[in-house]
Order: C-alpha cells, then structure tokens, then sequence
C-alpha cells in the first residue's frame, strides 16, 4: 500500500469540510472495529483512526490561517498511510498537501466535492463521500 493524500479541494463555502465530515462518518460505520482518536471534534474534525493497521488521519479545517497545516504535519509524526483533508485550490493550503509529496512521499489524489446551484448540497456532499470511501478501501487493498 502506498502512502496517500487525498485532499477535497476548492473554493470557500463549497462545502468541502461536510464531505471531509461525512466521509469520516462512513469510514467509522465500514470499519466497526477501528480506533479513533478524536483530537477535535465539533464543526470541524481532526481524527486518527486505526483500521486493521492502517492509520488514517483526517482534517476538516482547509481555510488558510487554520489548523490543516498542523494537523498534516501531525499525521506525517503519528505515521498515518492515509491523509484525507479539505484545501483551497491554490495557495498555502494546496502547497501543503504538495509538500506531503514532496518531503514524505505521500501519492496526491486531487477529489472535489459536487457542486450545483439548485440541487441539494448535502445529498451531493454524501455521494462525492461515497466515491471517496471506495477510493480510500482501493488504497487500503493496495489496487491504487
């Protein structure tokens, strides 16, 4: 299995974050059997779960200025193969999850959540959610 990122990236407000959440809340009820280690909880979250092994630490907080930069950094340290978190599109945030390429080998897979104007936001946030459970399971079986 390679080491991997998957960051939701985009613009402000486009619901990145309720992705990162909802995709954390399907990984918890795919996995029963994980641990969790819930280093913030609340709106944003900041978690390590440990399935079978297999460390996955996930982010919510993306915005420039937040805690996304620490909390990568904090997932290099504790060892996690998996990095799911949420970015802007460029700026500090996106050079971030790159450095996680650059200086720790980590395999970038660029995700954005769906988008639209008239349909509802948290039933297009739990399907782009889905895709990425079934992107992290890949990983995890060593098939991406």
């Amino acid at each position: 299995m390679k080491k991997s990122v998957i960051a939701i990236y985009g613009p402000s407000s486009q619901g990145k974050s309720e992705t990162v959440r909802e995709t954390a809340n399907l990984l918890i009820a795919a996995f029963p059997n994980h641990t969790l280690q819930a280093i913030n909880t609340g709106a944003d979250i900041t978690y390590i779960l440990d399935i079978n092994g297999i460390k996955v630490g996930i982010e919510s907080q993306g915005d420039p200025n937040s805690r996304v930069f620490q909390s990568l950094q904090k997932f290099v340290a504790q060892g996690c193969d998996i990095i799911i978190c949420s970015c802007r599109s460029r700026g500090a945030t996106a050079d971030a999850v790159e450095d996680l390429h650059r200086n720790h080998q980590y395999e970038i897979i660029w995700s954005t959540n769906h988008r639209s104007w008239h349909k509802n936001r948290t039933q297009l946030n739990q399907i782009a959610a889905s895709e990425i459970l079934e992107l992290i399971k890949l990983i995890m079986n060593g098939q991406l």
